[in-house]
């Protein structure tokens, strides 16, 4: 549900800001240092995404997007005070501050991948949210009056009780992966922000039964959950495009806040489990 009404203006933030780091975000870091990468899939639109941080870095702008060892990551928020720190191997922290805004950030990859499968650890959750796979899925050839044109998912593993993503939402089916029942939600989002301008759109859910406990290595099978969307005729778009206005078809490990009450933090590690 990331408000997306300053994209405009990230792009440029990213690559005429970002390489220029204010001072506050030079000294939250020991060291940082932000190259050029060869373009990936020739991607002309969002020439920020081919930008690499070759050593480990704290963000603490409102955007920031990029990539950091082998790992893709984005960083956004619209106000407030929030810090992602990022580590080469894949760890990192999300710490924020209490307030009325909302923010979304976290490490995966520039794109979707129906036969990834997302291996994670999260250590500490002081109240997030939402912890969970987030991404979008866009079809420019459909039309923008089918809600599926453009869909933004949510495979939850910890969420608060300051938000029941399942509450009006059209309930799928429940499914076993890899351990743990899942139920399946779709909801409608009418005119509200995306990564492809202000448009209407579904929202495609899993949620456990309950929160995943901290301190375990786990591993999410993507194509379980597309499967299980399918089932009920919830199908994805393309999860590999540069096609949106906005953004490409990211598919991250997010960390979620709006309105924190209070100061928190998360952290964990996040790594490409899929089997080669």
């Amino acid at each position: 549900m990331k408000n997306y009404f300053l994209k405009s203006a990230m792009v440029l933030l990213i690559i005429c800001g970002v390489l220029s780091c204010s001072a506050e975000d030079k000294s939250s870091a020991s060291t940082k240092e932000l190259v050029a990468e060869t373009p990936v899939d020739d991607i002309n639109k969002f020439q920020a995404y081919t930008q690499k941080y070759t050593e480990d870095t704290v963000l603490t702008q409102n955007h920031a997007i990029g990539h950091i060892g082998d790992l893709f990551f984005t960083h956004w928020k619209d106000g407030g005070t929030t810090s992602l720190s990022m580590q080469i191997d894949g760890n990192f922290n999300v710490s924020w501050q209490g307030g009325g805004y909302n923010y979304v950030g976290g490490p995966g990859w520039h794109f979707g991948d129906i036969n990834r499968v997302i291996g994670y650890n999260f250590t500490e959750d002081s109240g997030a949210n939402f912890i969970t796979v987030y991404g979008w899925g866009y079809d420019k050839n459909m039309s923008v009056k089918n809600p599926a044109h453009l869909v933004e998912y949510y495979i939850l593993q910890r969420w608060s009780d300051a938000y029941e993503p399942s509450k009006n939402g059209l309930f799928g089916k429940t499914f076993m992966s890899n351990g743990v029942e899942y139920s399946t939600y779709r909801t409608l989002r009418e005119e509200k922000p995306s990564i492809n301008n202000t448009s209407t759109f579904y929202q495609y859910w899993s949620k456990p039964n309950q929160p995943l406990s901290l301190g375990e290595d786990r591993e999410i099978i993507f194509a379980d959950h597309v499967k299980a969307w399918a089932d009920s005729g919830w199908i994805l778009p393309d999860m590999n495009n540069f096609d949106a206005s906005d953004d490409p078809t990211y598919q991250v490990m997010a960390v979620e806040v709006f309105n924190p009450p209070e100061d928190g933090t998360a952290s964990g590690r996040v790594w490409d489990a899929t089997p080669h």
